[in-house]
Parts: structure tokens; sequence; C-alpha cells
């Protein structure tokens, strides 16, 4: 185990809340350490890990693991704004506009327990780039979903593109 954790609201958030894991997907993710009947506070990284490719494989089959992921991210949004940390976020969004989201996007992702860098640059009006590096469970298309849908909550109708895979390292290009 890596000493990496993941938040247990985010379980709650896309497994129970969004996806609403039952049947043979429960089971597969009560097989890889979680248990959609008894979550927990927090959870080793690997088990989101295989959480995540349990549910690609139960709830987006048909699509290849970018596409799949990114529509994880996308539900992963949705289901973590029904947690109750989620609705009080969900209050501020669309006050905040996504100007100001993705400036506050290097503090929030600094509440992973692995200090990774993450930088926001402005290329233009309404056109962004996000840097992440050092991410050793660099999930582009997972992160691009989530931005996506949280941009969505702040009235924006956002293209956001995986630009650089390299590793631990990935960018994405956000523009509305």
């Amino acid at each position: 185990m890596s000493g990496r954790a993941t938040q247990g609201s985010f379980f709650e958030g896309l497994f129970i809340r969004s996806l609403q894991a039952s049947g043979a997907f429960a089971t597969a993710l009560r097989d890889c350490g979680f248990d959609p009947h008894q979550p927990r506070a927090i959870y080793p990284i690997e088990v989101w890990n295989a959480a995540l490719e349990v549910a690609w494989r139960h709830c987006y089959p048909e699509l290849d693991r970018e596409s799949a992921y990114r529509e994880l991210g996308r539900q992963l949004c949705r289901g973590f704004l029904q947690t109750w940390m989620g609705k009080v976020v969900d209050m501020g969004l669309p006050m905040l506009g996504p100007e100001r989201l993705l400036a506050r996007v290097p503090s929030l992702f600094a509440l992973d327990t692995y200090r990774y860098d993450v930088t926001v640059l402005s290329l233009g009006w309404h056109h962004y780039r996000v840097s992440f590096r050092n991410d050793p469970d660099a999930k582009p298309d997972l992160i691009a979903g989530l931005l996506d849908a949280g941009l969505h909550r702040t009235g924006a109708r956002a293209t956001v593109t995986v630009t650089l895979r390299n590793g631990p390292d990935f960018d994405l290009d956000v523009s509305w």
C-alpha cells in the first residue's frame, strides 16, 4: 500500500449516490475493498483505483477506458454534490462562476493526502490550462469529467480536453 488515501465521501458520491451500486456491481466493489452498505470515512488509494476499474466494467463496458473515466468523473461530481459535504459546495457553485472555480482548483486538489502540483494558467478569454504534475495515480479523463460537470454547475458549458498525457503528468485545456 502506498499510504495515499481517498475520502469516503468520493466513494459515497460515485458508487452509492450516483451509480447506486447493487447486485453483482456491489459484490465486485466489496471484493476490491469498498462495501456500499458499510462505507468508511477514508480508503487507501488502491481501493479507489480498483473500484474505478470495477465501475468501468459494470457501468460502461461499451466505452473505451478514457471515455468511461470521463463519464465516471461526471458521475462523481453529480453524486458528490448529493453528499452532505457536497451540498455545502454546491450551494456556492452558481455564485462562484467558472473563473473563480478554476482559480480554486489547486486548493481543492490539495485536500488529497498526496501532494502533487496543480497549476491553472489563463490562456485567454474563457480559456485555461490546468496542469497536474507528479500525480502517481494520474487519471486525466476522470478529472476532465469532474471539471466538466463542476463547471456546468457554475453555468458554463465548458469543453475540457486532455492535451498532455505523460505518466504522472497531464494537462487539461478548458474553455467555454
